[in-house]
């Protein structure tokens, strides 16, 4: 993709429902149900425009988030026309855009190293797959996208990782004041292409809105303050926060610590394997259409508003709520009917492409950094040390406490929850691509590894059942 590819779709009639992000093109359309969201999807999957280039459909109780890349530098010539055409089947559906739903962000990984000695360690371990030279991308577009960071061989490196989090232009300021007013600072100011933020602990993020601006980077300064001009469909209002969004309090996280072991113990849930959020699952089809229908099956089931479906070319991932708080005993019977389904459908499920990442956050016992990441992603609380996306698309925060005598030296670091039979293969591949072992605690069931340079991942397989059960 180059520049102009991003300038042509902005400069796109009928594409106001969209923005534009590191994912590309990407919209949100508001629906009542999971029932209408799959509708929808199916609508989008018969369009004759998409046929050789299929979008990534998601799909929650409260609407649809499409996008038609996986990745920014994937976008092509007829990327508007699929993007009308699908913002026609919404209005013809009365669906509405809601842009201030998208949001999307990225992981950068800072190296002195050259690229091509910690990339392929990153590939193995996330099970992700080469694009446009220095990024990487989840195949089941899930998981946030990796874009290493060259850096001069003498340049200091404090922080190894640290987050890009895009949003819609006109979103951008709100976000940046609020997350402010949660005790962080603006550490450069490279407005209105980008904010670097910094949070209580110094840990940095970059919030982002130069893809969503449509003229060429280096005359973005023409907008200034004012990000929203020229926007023909202004964000819907925001809802008033007097207190912070809260996910899950303590009753929640009690009853949920108690249906996490119910899955963990079914001995006749094997599509199902639990991951850090709770159980999901992948079925595989042939084509986006069959995805869609599929997923409309679904919804015709008991209990089916409490689904997410990620629809994809090759298969349909399942989760059965937003995360292990919310699951409800009903939810063991649903799982099955969910598995039953696919099956009669013909649909075969594939637990190796179920993972979940989450990222965690360091930072020491003084410095009460969580406010300003809930501001800054508009996340919600969940517990005591973690925030989630209310929109079920992002990956969860983990707030890692650390002693007030360790040194900070990576504060970011990567969680990947995968099913416990695929977990050892997954270390091995990362050995085998440069990778170590910094840490194997006995009996915990993760293994913390190292890249050449020496930024770690944790990959996690203690949610999931054990072999025998």
């Amino acid at each position: 993709m180059g520049e102009e590819h991003r300038l042509a779709f902005h400069a796109a009639g009928g594409v106001d429902d969209w923005r534009v992000l590191y994912c590309g093109p990407i919209a949100h359309f508001a629906a009542e149900s999971v029932r209408a969201g799959t509708a929808f999807a199916n609508a989008i999957a018969a369009l004759g425009e998409l046929a050789e280039h299929p979008p990534l459909i998601d799909v929650r109780p409260n609407g649809v988030t499409v996008r038609l890349h996986a990745d920014l530098l994937d976008l092509d010539d007829g990327a508007a026309e699929r993007a009308r055409a699908i913002s026609a089947a919404a209005g013809e559906r009365g669906l509405a855009a809601r842009p201030d739903r998208t949001q999307d962000m990225q992981m950068v990984i800072a190296t002195r190293l050259p690229v091509d000695e910690v990339l392929p360690f990153w590939r193995a371990v996330l099970g992700y797959a080469d694009n446009a030279g220095d990024d990487l991308v989840d195949p089941r577009g899930r998981g946030p996208t990796v874009w290493f960071q060259q850096l001069d061989p003498a340049k200091p490196l404090r922080h190894a990782m640290h987050i890009d989090l895009a949003v819609p232009r006109e979103t951008a300021v709100r976000r940046f004041d609020a997350a402010l007013a949660a005790d962080g600072r603006l550490a450069r100011n490279v407005s209105p292409r980008y904010w670097t933020c910094a949070d209580a602990a110094g840990n940095k993020v970059d919030l982002v809105t130069w893809p969503d601006l449509p003229v060429p980077q280096a005359e973005a300064a023409r907008y200034g303050d004012d990000l929203a001009v020229g926007r023909n469909a202004p964000e819907t209002p925001a809802e008033p926060r007097s207190a912070p969004l809260v996910a899950a309090g303590p009753a929640d996280l009690e009853r949920g610590e108690r249906m996490f072991r119910a899955f963990r113990e079914a001995s006749d849930l094997d599509d199902w394997p639990v991951c850090f959020w709770g159980p999901a699952a992948w079925f595989r089809t042939r084509s986006l259409s069959r995805s869609a229908q599929l997923a409309g099956a679904l919804a015709e089931l008991h209990g089916a508003d409490r689904l997410h479906l990620d629809v994809r070319a090759d298969g349909l991932a399942v989760r059965l709520a937003r995360d292990f708080t919310e699951l409800v005993d009903a939810d063991l019977d649903l799982a099955r009917r969910v598995s039953t389904t696919s099956r009669e459908f013909g649909a075969a499920s594939d637990p190796s492409q179920v993972q979940t990442i989450q990222v965690a956050i360091a930072s020491k016992p003084d410095d009460d950094v969580r406010p300003f990441w809930r501001e800054l992603f508009g996340y919600a609380e969940h517990g005591s040390e973690d925030l989630v996306d209310l929109q079920g698309r992002g990956p969860s925060l983990w707030f890692q406490q650390l002693a007030a005598e360790k040194p900070l030296r990576h504060a970011f670091h990567l969680d990947v929850s995968v099913p416990r039979a695929v977990g050892r293969a997954r270390v091995d591949a990362a050995l085998a691509a440069g990778g170590r072992i910094a840490d194997e605690p006995e009996g915990h069931g993760w293994w913390t590894l190292a890249d050449p340079a020496g930024n770690k991942v944790d990959i996690a397989i203690w949610p999931d059942r054990d072999a025998a059960g």
